[in-house]
């Protein structure tokens, strides 16, 4: 462990953190990434880990935290179509000489039914909320910071990596020079999704209060990626209609509002696109969203879900109640069949903004700019070219 290092984590083990390993590799001759564990209080599932991608030899910009989505470590932005580490958006920005941070949402790493058995204390999700989150995301800010002294960070995140990142400019708006926010809020003004989402609250806060902490039915997503890449052809074994392929119930999930809960925050959420004729998406490229596949973890928090559903529905301001004292930059990401109308909303909160950027595709779907077949000119240039204006 480097020498800083140890000043840093000797000074944040009283937080509650403590980086427990570091490991470092070249994922192209260019970029030099470390991995570190951090471990977050007690028990193996409080681990998560902090990626650091950056060019080597190089001066660098500022540093850039992203957030990941619900279910999925920061590896979400390594993926590349090309196998290429330099064409993943983590690469690409690091070439562009980001120093980039990228942080794991809190994940079990569980095979489906391990919590069901016992074989893991799965009790310790019920701390798992966004204001975990945004510490786990101030404890890498810290760490970014302590490298790159005297330069103010920026961050953001896509879905849920959008909440956490409001979520910690809500808590400490003064740390960042810059946010963006691609689907992701807990903020609406539109009384329609406040009690679209007010079942959701309650029904979570009553399974919290119970007992209960974790959803297992989060084990779909990665499960319905794997057997579409598997056997496209074979029945699907989820709850469709008899005869589903398995290529169709993928489209189903991912192409469909999902049934009412925390997971369906707008009455037409929609993640992907469906050319149904076709039995494909509309714009997304499956073979990347299948490289993402197997990064879902199997167990979401109840926590986590609680507290998207108790905001959108304004039982909870907790997570939005100061951004009107962020004085940075921002910008927006909002699709058609997204959080929509609640980004919007959410912008106007977001007062104090020195500038707003929107960039708004009403064609697309939640998840299209990132999967997109063209994902760099629909989402990285557009995200690189306000990256250059941020002061």
């Amino acid at each position: 462990m480097l020498g800083w290092l140890w000043l840093f984590a000797l000074g944040t083990q009283a937080m509650g953190y403590d980086v427990v390993a570091v490991e470092s590799t070249a994922p192209h001759p260019s970029l030099v990434r470390t991995e570190y564990t951090v471990q977050a209080g007690d028990g193996p599932l409080n681990q998560f880990s902090i990626t650091h991608v950056r060019q080597r030899g190089h001066g660098h910009r500022k540093p850039l935290i992203l957030l990941s989505p619900f279910l999925l470590p920061g590896a979400f932005y390594e993926v590349s179509e090309t196998s290429d580490y330099k064409d993943s958006l983590a690469g690409l920005l690091a070439r562009g000489q980001y120093d980039v941070w990228l942080v794991d949402q809190r994940r079990t790493g569980l095979a489906p039914g391990q919590c069901e058995s016992g074989a893991f204390d799965c009790s310790v999700m019920g701390e798992w909320d966004f204001d975990a989150y945004v510490s786990d995301a101030l404890f890498a800010t810290g760490l970014a910071r302590w490298h790159s002294p005297g330069k103010k960070p920026i961050i953001g995140g896509f879905s849920a990596g959008s909440n956490a990142a409001l979520a910690t400019i809500n808590r400490a708006p003064h740390w960042f020079s810059g946010a963006f926010f691609y689907e992701g809020t807990f903020y609406t003004e539109d009384p329609t999704l406040q009690a679209h989402n007010e079942p959701a609250c309650d029904l979570l806060e009553d399974e919290l209060a119970s007992g209960a902490t974790y959803d297992p039915s989060a084990a779909v997503f990665g499960a319905a990626i794997s057997l579409a890449e598997s056997d496209p052809d074979g029945f699907s074994p989820f709850g469709f209609p008899p005869g589903t392929s398995n290529q169709q119930a993928l489209l189903y999930v991912f192409g469909t509002p999902p049934p009412a809960g925390a997971l369906s925050p707008t009455p037409n959420f929609v993640r992907m696109l469906v050319d149904w004729d076709a039995e494909q998406f509309l714009y997304s490229n499956q073979a990347r969203l299948g490289l993402v596949g197997p990064l879902f973890d199997n167990y979401g928090s109840l926590a986590a879900l609680r507290d998207l559903a108790c905001g959108l529905s304004g039982d909870d301001d907790s997570h939005y109640d100061r951004l009107d004292r962020f004085r940075g930059d921002v910008l927006m990401f909002v699709g058609g069949t997204g959080f929509d109308t609640a980004m919007f909303d959410t912008a106007n909160l977001l007062s104090g903004a020195r500038t707003l950027t929107i960039e708004h595709r009403a064609d697309l779907g939640e998840a299209d700019f990132y999967f997109h077949q063209d994902w760099q000119r629909v989402f990285y240039r557009p995200l690189r070219r306000w990256l250059k204006q941020t002061r």
